[in-house]
């Protein structure tokens, strides 16, 4: 794990792509998948967006999609975390505050959803790729058992991710 979880900067996300399963710590606006539609909403709301074609902040590559995933988790090969390095930040209790240990998002690449959980007014579910399925609330049920964490510790703060 490159960076640690840290509130509303570097968030936690899960991705399944090609049957295979894992979880990211990254920047926040790396996990926006359509970046048009981002700037796109700016735009019509009267705001200038300098250079609203450069994708450079992410490996330019515009949309994150099915087609591109591979590509996209190549660059951010840096950002996987294993479940053992995640369970120990929340064990050595590392992080500066317990919101920054809970999962923001799940990415499914093969089944063409986005699921959000994050907290700030950011709406990633309103920013997926065409034909594609966004949507906010609970997900951490989706998660396998294997790559739950928090599942096993004993704390207070356990209620965060339910």
């Amino acid at each position: 794990m490159q960076q640690l979880p840290l509130y509303a900067q570097n968030i936690i996300v899960f991705v399944t792509f090609k049957s295979s399963t894992g979880w990211y710590v990254a920047d926040k606006e790396l996990w926006f998948l359509d970046l048009r539609k981002f700037a796109d909403a700016f735009i019509s709301k009267g705001y200038a967006v300098p250079n609203p074609e450069d994708f450079s902040d992410r490996f330019n590559i515009p949309v994150v999609n099915e087609d591109t995933a591979s590509a996209f988790l190549l660059c951010i090969q840096d950002c996987k975390a294993s479940v053992n390095e995640l369970k120990q930040v929340l064990e050595q209790q590392t992080y500066d505050h317990i919101s920054d240990m809970v999962p923001s998002l799940y990415v499914n690449f093969d089944e063409k959803r986005l699921l959000s959980s994050y907290p700030e007014p950011a709406s990633y579910e309103q920013f997926v790729p065409d034909g594609w399925i966004g949507l906010y609330g609970s997900w951490l049920a989706c998660v396998p058992e294997e790559h739950r964490f928090w599942s096993s510790l004993e704390s207070p703060f356990i209620g965060n991710f339910r």
